[in-house]
């Protein structure tokens, strides 16, 4: 090696020291700079990774005998990021909702990725802040409002909210929504609340007695049509309806007695008027460490069909429907009596049930029956003047889980649904095929940074 060589090694040498001595200087910089950062503020970056395997014969409906069953994967996969400091909250979470094999192996883009919140909170007292932003509204048992978890995409709101916690808990929540920006007029395209507007309190009476007290107000848009001078126009309004009501929940010792009741009136989305009423009772006892009992009823109001069959256009809609609740964790895991979706205006329900569990260190193992009926007249083969059977069926649900680690946990189901003549007349199928539905689940939800 000539001299030239020599010292040019000995130059670059020099240079990649320095290089490196740099960069640590930079990532201590960092490293203080985030201790004197953490000082004042809070932030943690977390995850979730939900896989859910199901197979489906006879879920939501009955099915036929000759039908094959269905089988799927789905996976919910988020990114949250919660940041705190001085008077100031703020929270981002992201997610991916996707079933397996639903796009190619390579693919160049993803249009899954959404918002599920995006709030900030800031705290004009201790007691009083406003959160504002895309958020969950989840209130109670989640029977008007909830997350609907169970769902992969969950449910969240955009909404302005003003709390107050004290001995007496108060939200007051506003929203108003739009599919578009408009230059003139609010027309609204998606099925969805336009307007929506409550108040929630909640507070300790004594000890051990807790209520809480509700009032929703919806308005959505009903589109409909007018002719002027032999031309027919579209044009739209908005209908308003109300809900008020509440829940009781009293403690005592090992024992928990809760009641629950919501009235709505109106005007439903398609105008008409509207009257329906929601109860629910239930007790839950604990026996001892390892098992817990649970008995309750639950009555939704509903419509009889002779009234929709005589009157289609103008009928009293006197079916009490939840909103925006957790529909899933009622009225069977099956999910054949879905307000919010396939049970929506429909006869109503009275489902009494009654559920068994016990727990064992990270294991868990739940069996609930439940006994559905109708709350309104059936009627047979279109015939006013002749009734069906209330009875709807029975649904047995069998659910395990396991808790892994700290972070993660598997959940497995099995649900069986025993149905109806009266229920094969209302949703279709076959009520002696096998109706059933099972699935596996997997969470992950690690903690990255804290």
């Amino acid at each position: 090696m000539d001299i030239q060589t020599f010292n040019r090694q000995i130059v670059k040498n020099n240079i990649m020291k320095k290089f490196t001595l740099l960069k640590k200087i930079l990532v201590l910089t960092m490293f203080v700079g985030l201790l004197g950062n953490y000082a004042f503020a809070q932030f943690s970056l977390s995850g979730e990774v939900r896989p859910r395997m199901e197979y489906l014969h006879g879920y939501s409906t009955l099915t036929d005998k000759d039908a094959d069953p269905a089988g799927f994967a789905s996976q919910r996969t988020r990114i949250n990021f919660n940041y705190s400091h001085d008077r100031v909250k703020m929270f981002v979470s992201m997610q991916d909702v996707f079933l397996w094999g639903s796009q190619p192996q390579l693919f160049s883009t993803s249009n899954n990725v959404s918002v599920h919140q995006a709030w900030g909170q800031y705290f004009l007292t201790p007691s009083l802040s406003l959160k504002l932003g895309r958020q969950e509204l989840v209130y109670d048992d989640e029977r008007i409002f909830g997350n609907s978890n169970w769902d992969q995409q969950g449910r969240s709101h955009d909404v302005a909210l003003l709390k107050y916690e004290g001995m007496l808990k108060i939200d007051i929540g506003a929203a108003f929504n739009q599919d578009e920006k408009h230059l003139q007029g609010t027309f609204y395209k998606l099925n969805n609340y336009k307007m929506m507007q409550f108040i929630w309190l909640n507070t300790d009476i004594v000890d051990n007695l807790n209520l809480s007290l509700l009032f929703l107000n919806n308005a959505y848009q009903h589109d409909y049509k007018v002719t002027e001078n032999g031309i027919e126009h579209d044009k739209y309004k908005n209908v308003f309806n109300q809900t008020i009501g509440g829940r009781l929940v009293f403690t005592p010792a090992d024992l928990s007695v809760h009641a629950s009741g919501y009235y709505t009136m109106g005007k439903d989305e398609k105008d008409r008027d509207l009257s329906a009423y929601y109860v629910g009772l239930g007790v839950d006892y604990q026996m001892n460490d390892n098992w817990d009992m649970g008995l309750g009823w639950e009555l939704l109001s509903g419509t009889d069909q002779k009234d929709m069959i005589e009157n289609p256009d103008g009928y009293k809609n006197k079916s009490f429907n939840p909103f925006y609740g957790t529909s899933h964790k009622f009225n069977g895991f099956m999910d054949y009596f879905n307000t919010n979706g396939n049970w929506a205006n429909s006869v109503g329900l009275n489902d009494i049930f009654a559920s068994v569990q016990y727990t064992r260190r990270n294991f868990e193992v739940n069996l609930t029956g439940h006994a559905f009926l109708t709350a309104a007249d059936v009627v047979k083969d279109g015939n006013v003047n002749e009734k069906m059977e209330s009875y709807l069926g029975t649904e047995i649900d069998l659910t395990m889980s396991y808790r892994l680690s700290r972070t993660s946990n598997v959940v497995m189901g099995y649900s069986q649904m025993i149905g109806s003549e009266t229920l094969q007349a209302l949703k279709g199928g076959n009520k002696n095929a096998c109706n059933n539905w099972a699935y596996l689940m997997f969470t992950f939800k690690p903690v990255f940074l804290k």
